[in-house]
């Protein structure tokens, strides 16, 4: 998935962030507590809520954080910088970047050690962050959409200027110093992609994106030896065993979800939408009954949404591929249920759509990283081999070594969403 279409999908997921509270008396806490859904009168909702009581995935249980302070890196990276900075700081290294690949010409990679160096200092404080054990960024699940999770762009921020970093040490010939800078790049995805909130998630798949470029060099890179080889294959080892579930996102949107609903019966859904969903339902004619409708079927609204959650989630212990037929059986059973009293209106038009789309982004974010896998085992002579089948596509990647170097390709969806990883062997 393209780079802008990654972040446009954030935002569709995310919600971007609730409207304005106003007035002083509104209080988002008071919603985390799911005092709606305890008192409800429907007992398979109720049953329900215990379940993912017993799971730890309500919004109270999922803010809970027992890493200390000085053990955890992500209070260290909370202040690497200034959050007002950070997306003029974004826009600024977005202009550097190279549009395609991790190809600088000259200018662009003057442009870029020119920026990396003025940001020194806060490389280095991420890079001091780093060496804490842990990391936890404790979400406040209990207030919701108001909860925070823009943190993930100071580090996606921090991981640019790695990137940068990387890109000039390959132009003075120092693959270990890009390889250096790869793993702090790699090392801050898998602390967002910790958390259980597609937020953060879908930032560590836009660091990893730009990652996968930044390898691509570094093994082209006329002094890649097999020491670096032998590295690089460890680094990619590491990184996947400590790939989070997928499941772990969605348990987390889940609990938002459920936070949702809260809002919902106190009649503030007005707050849940964005302008865009505004503009949409006042083109439809339907903004003005919007509120009242979903409070009125509130319970068996959510009822729905929790068991089609539960469904999803638990499809995550299979591949991306294997999940389609869970999601064509709700998508049915919600158009089976238009024009009925039985219609989840806030599943169905703010909670779920989109869903399917994040869960392809963590497919297509696994396959970079099993094809290269499979890449790296190929060039070192590992049997056997790992990862044959692309788990967006549910295809054989196709994967050949001759003479000096190795190629796997299948890692997209489609001939023009194909490029081949290219390892020579040094």
């Amino acid at each position: 998935m393209q780079r802008m279409a990654l972040i446009g999908l954030v935002c569709l997921l995310a919600g971007c962030g609730p409207r304005n509270p106003g007035e002083q008396s509104f209080d988002p806490a008071e919603y985390g507590k799911l005092a709606g859904l305890k008192a409800s009168g429907n007992l398979q909702l109720r049953d329900e809520l215990a379940r993912i009581a017993d799971e730890g995935g309500t919004p109270e249980q999922l803010g809970r954080c027992d890493v200390p302070e000085e053990e955890n890196a992500a209070v260290a990276l909370r202040a690497v910088f200034p959050p007002q900075k950070v997306k003029s700081l974004w826009e600024a290294s977005e202009k550097i970047d190279p549009p395609r690949g991790f190809a600088f010409d000259p200018i662009r990679l003057q442009k870029a050690i020119r920026f990396r160096t003025q940001h020194e200092p806060e490389r280095r404080k991420a890079q001091e962050a780093l060496s804490r054990p842990k990391c936890a960024f404790a979400i406040p699940f209990h207030i919701g959409y108001y909860a925070d999770a823009s943190f993930g762009e100071g580090v996606r921020l921090c991981a640019r200027l790695e990137a940068f970093r990387a890109a000039e040490s390959l132009a003075d010939g120092d693959v270990t110093a890009a390889i250096d800078s790869l793993t702090r790049m790699l090392r801050l995805a898998a602390c967002l992609a910790a958390e259980k909130h597609i937020v953060p998630r879908l930032d560590a798949v836009q660091i990893r994106t730009g990652a996968f470029a930044v390898l691509q060099s570094i093994v082209k890179h006329e002094k890649f030896s097999r020491r670096h080889l032998d590295r690089v294959a460890e680094l990619v080892a590491e990184q996947w065993k400590a790939w989070p579930s997928d499941a772990a996102a969605w348990i987390g949107d889940r609990a938002l979800g459920m936070y949702a609903y809260e809002m919902v019966r106190a009649g503030q859904l007005i707050r849940l939408l964005t302008d865009s969903d505004i503009e949409r339902f006042h083109e439809e004619r339907i903004l003005a009954e919007m509120s009242d409708a979903a409070r009125r079927v509130a319970d068996t609204d959510e009822l729905f949404y929790l068991d089609a959650m539960r469904r999803i989630i638990e499809s995550c212990g299979r591949p991306y591929y294997e999940r389609a037929a869970v999601f064509d059986a709700i998508d049915a059973e919600l158009r089976s249920r238009e024009d009925t009293p039985e219609y989840p209106l806030v599943a169905a038009r703010l909670l779920l759509p989109k869903i399917r789309d994040g869960h392809a982004v963590q497919a297509r974010d696994r396959a970079n990283w099993q094809a290269w896998m499979l890449a790296l085992a190929l060039a070192t002579g590992r049997n056997p081999l790992p990862y044959r089948v692309n788990p967006l596509s549910g295809k054989p990647y196709q994967s050949a070594k001759h003479g000096q170097g190795v190629e796997v390709r299948g890692v997209g969806t489609s001939a023009d969403d194909d490029s081949p990883i290219e390892l020579p062997i040094p």
